[in-house]
């Protein structure tokens, strides 16, 4: 799918964090994806998804054990799927101004209700480089009910593979260590196990 391609609409809404409903013909955008939301003119937000889930429309009916297959209920009970919804919740770590710099900090004013959300292109998350401020944001103020150190293993995954992975990522994976043991203390132990788990 094209990152200019919208991937759902924003349905809850703040300066702090957007909930999105998933389209349901495109790939649910995964836990640590960065996000974009585009509002009027050349303003945008920034995101990093921190939950995905599913489950169904009505709050007051759960989705039930049917003991079939994929392929069998998708032949057997075909409107099942049209009574489940997808959202992901992102926090909000950055935003472009109309001038078109990107600023590592929170927008002056929420996405709208109904916003498309996109999927962002490794050239946007490369803009979000050093000095990492919003890895500050993640540390200090996390998603609640969220692991951070989860979350900022997904997070740096991400800008190491927007570098180009081994062709280039691991330049930028440093910078952003450095920036991220000056945020824990010097937590060696905290830190390492963090960047073990992106690579």
């Amino acid at each position: 799918m094209p990152d200019s391609d919208p991937l759902g609409e924003v349905i809850e809404s703040s300066t702090r964090q957007f909930v999105a409903e998933v389209y349901e013909d495109v790939d649910v955008p995964a836990f640590g994806h960065w996000v974009r939301v585009e509002g009027g003119g050349e303003t945008a937000l920034y995101g990093l998804v921190s939950h995905v889930e599913t489950g169904s429309y009505d709050g007051n009916r759960q989705a039930v054990a049917l003991g079939l297959s994929a392929e069998e209920r998708a032949e057997e009970m075909p409107m099942v799927q049209e009574l489940l919804r997808t959202t992901v919740r992102a926090q909000v770590l950055a935003c472009r101004d109309r001038d078109g710099r990107v600023r590592q900090t929170l927008p002056p004013h929420p996405p709208d209700i109904h916003d498309f959300v996109r999927s962002c292109p490794d050239e946007h998350i490369r803009a979000l480089d050093a000095p990492f401020d919003f890895l500050r944001t993640l540390v200090e103020h996390p998603d609640p009910g969220v692991p951070v150190d989860d979350l900022l293993v997904a997070v740096l995954r991400r800008i190491y593979d927007a570098h180009g992975g081994e062709h280039g990522g691991r330049d930028a994976l440093v910078a952003a260590g450095r920036a991220l043991s000056r945020l824990l203390d010097d937590d060696h132990e905290r830190l390492q196990s963090i960047l073990r788990r992106v690579l």
